[in-house]
Parts: C-alpha cells; sequence; structure tokens
C-alpha cells in the first residue's frame, strides 16, 4: 500500500543566480532585457562587418 507524502511548500537552490533580494519576476525581467540589449548590439556589429568592406569597396572604385 502506498503512502502519499507531502512534499514541501518550499524549497532551497544551492546555486542560483538570482541575488538575494530579487524576486524572481524581477529577475526573469532583467535578464530579459539584458539579452535584448545583447542580440541588437550583435546585430549592428554584424551589420558593420558585412556592409562595411561592401561600402569601402564601392568608395574606392569610383573613378574621379
Amino acid at each position: 500500500m502506498a503512502t502519499k507524502t507531502e512534499l514541501p511548500q518550499s524549497f532551497e537552490y544551492e546555486h542560483c543566480d538570482i541575488p538575494d533580494g530579487v524576486s524572481l519576476a524581477e529577475w526573469r525581467v532583467r535578464t530579459v532585457h539584458s539579452q535584448r540589449k545583447a542580440q541588437v548590439v550583435g546585430g549592428v556589429f554584424a551589420a558593420i562587418a558585412t556592409f562595411g568592406p561592401i561600402a569601402l569597396a564601392v568608395r574606392g572604385s569610383r573613378s574621379r
């Protein structure tokens, strides 16, 4: 006969990236914002790396 064991209502992480005093919801908002910012910055660098050499080649090939 199996007995039902109650699960604890709270638990503690051994390792967690969430700073003390910050709610999980607030930490998620910060994390999403910083990830989005990193994506935008990465996209700008990718655009510069892609179109920069093209712009310089076109500028250098123009006749004077």
